[in-house]
């Protein structure tokens, strides 16, 4: 009776330690990020191993990976935070809702520190978590909030054809 105890416990304590294994990321597609005439970074999105439902990436109902590498020689503080806020205020849902979330906003804005050329930050996405951004593998924010994150994620996977299908290109070829 003990030994199955123990059988059990050890079953339990081992499928708990593997819940909380970082996935193994696998790219799916790059392209870079075009505003207007400006191409601030180049922005490469990951899943993790075995995920190919592309309807629900785009949902956001699923983890993936954001790696944004900057392009330009200096992309100021004011610069990023007037990027991101565009990047957010094009796809919520409406202008009120940005309104709501504004405070969010701004406090993930006053985290993002200046950018130089191959600097790279990394956003993490799951869907019961939320976003978190590391740059040089240290955690610098935690963005919380459906509205907030639904917008990131937006921003980039549908912001142009172009750029979805570039993203989505491995996944693509599959189906």
């Amino acid at each position: 009776m003990i030994k199955k105890i123990m059988v059990l416990l050890s079953l339990v304590l081992s499928l708990s330690a593997y819940g909380q294994t970082k996935p193994n990321w696998v790219a799916i597609g790059q392209d870079t990020y075009q505003t207007g005439f400006i191409y601030p970074y180049k922005l490469q999105l990951s899943v993790p191993y075995g995920i190919r439902d592309i309807a629900e990436l785009k949902q956001g109902l699923l983890p993936m990976r954001f790696d944004l590498t900057w392009l330009p020689n200096i992309t100021t503080k004011k610069e990023i935070k007037q990027l991101f806020n565009n990047q957010l205020e094009e796809k919520f849902d409406s202008v009120e809702s940005f309104k709501l979330s504004k405070n969010l906003i701004h406090l993930f804005l006053r985290k993002l520190p200046e950018a130089s050329r191959h600097d790279r930050w990394i956003f993490e996405y799951y869907p019961d978590v939320g976003t978190k951004l590391f740059i040089q593998d240290k955690k610098i924010y935690h963005l919380v909030g459906a509205e907030i994150n639904r917008a990131l994620i937006d921003s980039w996977i549908n912001k142009n054809p172009v750029l979805t299908a570039n993203l989505f290109n491995r996944l693509l070829k599959l189906q």
